[in-house]
């Protein structure tokens, strides 16, 4: 069956093809939170003893939850990592003022 004023078959027939009007095909949700919170737990990784960058990574990566649904698994991987530099550089402070209150305890025994 055709239209007999255009001379093309009837759209009854033809799945329309034609695309909404201000909507694109394969857009995706937006991730920019997400891929911070992703950076920012890289980054924790080779800033060494810095506080700050896994703390924001931690924050960035809980908005990033909350607010990116397609992004959760980069969101949660920057969280994680995150939490892990700042447990590690937790630790090894932790460590090294235990050592330093070792050496002066060891040096007022005069040992």
């Amino acid at each position: 069956m055709t239209d007999p004023q255009l001379n093309r078959p009837s759209s009854a027939y033809v799945g329309d093809t034609t695309q909404p009007a201000g909507s694109t095909y394969g857009a995706s949700e937006p991730k920019t939170l997400s891929v911070v919170a992703l950076v920012l737990g890289l980054a924790s990784i080779f800033i060494g003893g810095s506080i700050l960058v896994p703390i924001a990574g931690i924050v960035v990566g809980v908005m990033a939850r909350k607010r990116e649904p397609a992004g959760r698994t980069m969101a949660l991987w920057g969280i994680w990592l995150s939490v892990a530099m700042l447990a590690l550089w937790a630790l090894l402070w932790i460590v090294a003022g235990g050592l330093i209150l070792a050496a002066i305890g060891l040096a007022a025994s005069g040992a």
